[in-house]
């Protein structure tokens, strides 16, 4: 008996689909750095300008592995770009990407609000 029939082979991983144009699932990374309060306190740091790391962690008072752990899903989300500079590394707020996924996110939630049918229950 193959692998492939056998009663207790483990099936191939298979990678869900991407979620379709105009989901709002989409934008889930977006949006989740906006759930804790560290990556909210980075993000409002950076909004005066680029920051070292060393300048993140003494700041929020928080170690630099979880600063660079919470910078890696800001990045990750669009929020924050990094450069390096000899053994630094600064970050900013990426501008153009949050302008660009935040005015995505306001389109697509029009186009939804637009597809309002009105009530939908068929519940007697």
């Amino acid at each position: 008996m193959s692998p492939s029939t056998h009663p207790h082979a483990v099936a191939d991983t298979v990678e869900a689909p991407p979620d379709p144009p105009g989901s709002l699932v989409a934008f889930t990374p977006f949006f989740k750095a906006f759930g804790n309060d560290t990556r909210v306190a980075i993000i409002e740091y950076l909004m005066s300008g680029e920051k070292c790391v060393c300048e993140i962690t003494a700041r929020l008072s928080v170690s630099q592995p979880l600063i660079s752990h919470h910078l890696a899903i800001l990045r990750d989300a669009g929020f924050v770009r990094s450069r390096g500079a000899g053994t630094r590394t600064y970050y900013a707020i990426d501008w153009k990407r949050f302008d660009e996924r935040l005015q995505s996110f306001v389109e697509l939630a029009l186009r939804l609000r637009d597809c309002d049918a009105g009530p939908s229950c068929v519940c007697g």
